[in-house]
């Protein structure tokens, strides 16, 4: 057994796991992604969900058999099954669910004294001090660095250019850009405007001055393994370390990143669902399953939050109503192809 089949395993382990206990780990007026009543969660809604189970059962042994027998393509086809068979039992849901309490308004006045954290600055001052700490560390080597910089491996060879300071600091100054997305991303995030449920004002927006320093916190993480990822490419670039151990360094940084961040993302995952049973209750507007397309993409221009709790799964999702949201999937999308072009 290979590494590769070592995480594969352990990857399919661990969204089985999440799936299977998604319906445990919803608020009582949510049922794989669908909005309901409690009675019918507690009664109709468990034959919904052993079926739902056993599907998901079936699907994850017909896909280790796939992967066993056929090729890795297998594990793409499972992510797309699981998907598909949340939607259909959702679907299933809607149909049998009945009728839903009809939204209505109310007021409440709260305190704001209570002051928003700001732990997760912390995350973007080491991200930015690994930055700093790297471009130091290059001007101190500059002069020794050899006249050809390795830039690219592949299979042909290795490719070489010639040592300039655009060059040399062509790393940096990608990772100053994706930490500059990331930090304005953080940001944004933590100055949304709160979200209140007026049966119980204060504690709602407690919760949501929680959830937003979790998810300022999980973009910090996010930081700081970019920068370190990014340093370590340096690194060789600057021939200050070979190409194994840029691997090393490289497969260690994202076991190290994998392993906090899914961490994490579990202790806030289950917060959120706990959040969004005190905060968004059956009676208010930004519940509406029509926000919720196939219960997984959440679109809704008057929500005022950019990431929100999932329905499915652990963790959270953004909410493609609202604008930052672009600037959050620019940053993501071009953190990943430039590290995947710069590790190849």
């Amino acid at each position: 057994m290979t590494l590769l089949d070592i995480i594969i395993y352990v990857e399919f382990t661990f969204i089985f796991i999440n799936l299977f206990l998604l319906p445990n780990l919803q608020p009582p007026d949510i049922l794989l992604g669908a909005r309901v009543t409690t009675e019918f969660k507690k009664n109709k809604g468990k034959d919904i969900v052993n079926k739902y189970r056993l599907s998901l059962i079936g699907l994850t042994l017909l896909s280790l058999l796939l992967y066993y027998f056929v090729s890795f393509i297998s594990v793409f086809i499972y992510y797309i099954l699981l998907l598909l068979n949340v939607v259909y039992w959702r679907r299933i849901v809607i149909r049998r669910r009945g009728s839903l309490p009809v939204a209505s308004s109310r007021y409440a006045v709260i305190d704001t004294k209570k002051k928003e954290s700001r732990k997760w600055i912390i995350t973007f001052i080491v991200a930015w001090g690994i930055l700093i700490f790297t471009l130091v560390f290059g001007s101190l080597v500059y002069s020794s660095a050899p006249k050809l910089l390795p830039t690219h491996v592949g299979p042909t060879g290795t490719t070489f250019l010639v040592k300039t300071p655009l060059n040399f600091y062509k790393v940096e100054i990608i990772n100053a850009a994706v930490l500059g997305l990331l930090t304005v991303m953080g940001v944004f995030i933590t100055r949304t405007t709160n979200v209140i449920n007026p049966a119980y004002p204060d504690r709602s927006y407690y919760a949501f001055l929680k959830f937003k320093e979790g998810v300022g916190i999980i973009a910090g993480i996010v930081g700081v393994f970019i920068s370190s990822v990014y340093t370590t490419i340096s690194l060789f670039i600057w021939t200050i370390i070979n190409l194994s151990e840029l691997e090393v360094f490289i497969t260690f940084l994202i076991s190290i990143f994998f392993t906090v961040i899914i961490v994490y993302v579990l202790r806030t995952g289950i917060e959120g669902a706990r959040y969004l049973r005190d905060v968004i209750a059956n009676d208010n507007l930004l519940n509406d399953d029509k926000y919720w397309k196939g219960g997984i993409i959440y679109v809704n221009p008057k929500d005022p939050r950019i990431w929100v709790p999932r329905r499915n799964g652990l963790g959270y999702t953004l909410n493609f109503g609202h604008g930052i949201s672009i600037l959050i999937i620019i940053a993501i999308v071009f953190a990943v192809i430039t590290t995947i072009i710069l590790v190849k």
